[in-house]
């Protein structure tokens, strides 16, 4: 008797966590693919900053099953602005430039935008974006939205690899992203700073989860509020500080 009612019990406890993972609602968030050490692909897997930040937050939110996906970044956007993803990241706070992104989260991490150059560009001081700039080629990564940057000679590649070949082979002059993912390359790549400088701060942003105004989900208040109350857990408790310095202090 107690065999069966056992029995009866774990096939309860079975049916109960399959009608539970069955809820579950299934949903895709995009983000960068070629934006180290914030997000990119690492053996055919994501990884990087904002991955590990998401993962865990993923985690506390009950009643989804979120899988990244990593994709180029200017695909991401036009997933976002064409209804077709639900949400991508790490956009910075362009309301105006990208209407179609609604709503944005909460703030999750604070970047530097920095402007870095060929150290013989540097042979003269230049601390004054855009003004000390105005005579150089400016690299930046495709369909980054970069402050103050009319009147330059701008440059697209692909991501900071290409950017940083074409600077160190003098097809740029300069190249603007995130002071940490600059940095970060240079080492992958093991290009001396003595090569390339940092030229100025720019400013800082901060990096978003941006959701798509047109991507019709009936869920989705529900998911930002459980996704903006993980992030701000895991800010409380210093776990996004803490995968920031296992990306940045190796």
């Amino acid at each position: 008797m107690k065999k069966v009612v056992l029995l009866a019990i774990t096939c309860a406890v079975l049916l109960l966590a399959s009608h539970a993972a069955q809820a579950a609602q299934s949903v895709t968030v995009y983000g960068d693919d070629s934006y180290t050490p914030y997000s990119f692909s690492n053996r055919g897997q994501p990884d990087g900053i904002y991955v590990k930040i998401f993962q865990a937050a993923f985690k506390r939110m009950d009643g989804y099953n979120v899988t990244i996906e990593l994709v180029p970044w200017k695909r991401a956007m036009k997933l976002i602005e064409k209804g077709q993803g639900f949400a991508a990241f790490p956009p910075y706070y362009r309301p105006k430039l990208r209407p179609w992104i609604q709503p944005w989260s909460d703030p999750i991490l604070e970047e530097g935008f920095a402007v870095y150059c060929r150290a013989e560009v540097l042979t003269s001081p230049r601390p004054n974006w855009p003004d000390d700039y105005k005579d150089l080629t400016i690299g930046i990564n495709a369909g980054f939205s970069v402050p103050d940057t009319e009147g330059l000679k701008i440059e697209e590649a692909a991501d900071n690899e290409a950017n940083l070949k074409k600077l160190k082979a003098g097809r740029i002059d300069a190249y603007v992203n995130d002071d940490a993912s600059i940095r970060y390359t240079m080492s992958q790549m093991g290009i001396s700073s003595d090569i390339i400088k940092k030229g100025t701060q720019i400013n800082t942003e901060n990096g978003y989860l941006a959701f798509s105004r047109d991507f019709d989900a009936p869920y989705k208040q529900d998911f930002v509020a459980k996704f903006n109350a993980a992030i701000k857990a895991m800010q409380d408790s210093g776990e996004i500080d803490r995968i920031v310095a296992s990306f940045l202090n190796q």
